[in-house]
């Protein structure tokens, strides 16, 4: 948890805050931009072909970000009515989110890979902006991944319950239609709990070694 009211958790709080924001805005505007591809021209009438954080935010979502450390963006809503193919269209949208955050995850990944092998790190690396300006693109590497294994949780309200929804075999549904009723609980239990923590650990810490790896080539 942050406290933003004291002089050090506002300052943690500002480091982490360009990386929130990119990551935030990678996986709405990835939602939006999958769903106008397919036909849901209504995102582009709502203003979330954008990677701009403005068009992203939910107040009350990032207000809970500042002061409990978890949170939450502005939807993307879609129309399905849309899509040609209406259960393959949701499911595509939904994963465009968290497919977003993992390959920009690897994209800076390669970036920093560049920087250490052309020494330009090594060069600079007494610089303070420098140092801050690493921490800042270590975090978002760190965001990115974070924000994709979590979204891929296949519980309602997050993607990853729409995309296993599409593989579930028609007798199977009605269990998803069942917990979408209960959301809002549902990804309470996650945040006050241990769960999400316990969930996204394995997963985190397989993708990191695979980050690690890339960097080590």
């Amino acid at each position: 948890m942050l406290d933003i009211f004291s002089r050090d958790g506002l300052i943690q709080f500002l480091y982490t805050l360009p990386a929130l924001l990119i990551s935030l805005s990678i996986h709405e505007y990835a939602h939006a931009w999958v769903a106008y591809k397919l036909g849901d021209i209504n995102q582009k009438l709502r203003g979330r072909l954008t990677l701009d954080p403005f068009k992203h935010i939910d107040p009350f979502g990032f207000i809970c970000i500042a002061l409990f450390g978890v949170g939450w963006g502005k939807p993307v809503v879609i129309d399905d009515r849309n899509f040609k193919d209406r259960a393959k269209g949701t499911m595509l949208t939904a994963l465009a989110g968290p497919l977003a955050n993992m390959l920009l995850a690897i994209f800076l990944t390669v970036v920093l890979k560049i920087l250490i092998m052309t020494n330009i790190l090594s060069i600079a690396s007494t610089s303070k902006i420098v140092s801050v300006f690493l921490s800042m693109f270590l975090m978002t590497i760190q965001f990115n991944v974070v924000f994709s294994i979590f979204n891929l949780i296949p519980l309602p309200p997050l993607d990853g319950s729409k995309v296993l929804f599409y593989f579930l075999p028609s007798k199977m549904k009605g269990i998803m239609y069942t917990l979408e009723r209960y959301s809002f609980l549902i990804i309470m239990i996650i945040f006050v709990t241990n769960i999400a923590s316990v969930i996204i650990s394995p997963a985190y810490s397989l993708v990191l070694k695979f980050l690690n790896f890339i960097l080590t080539l």
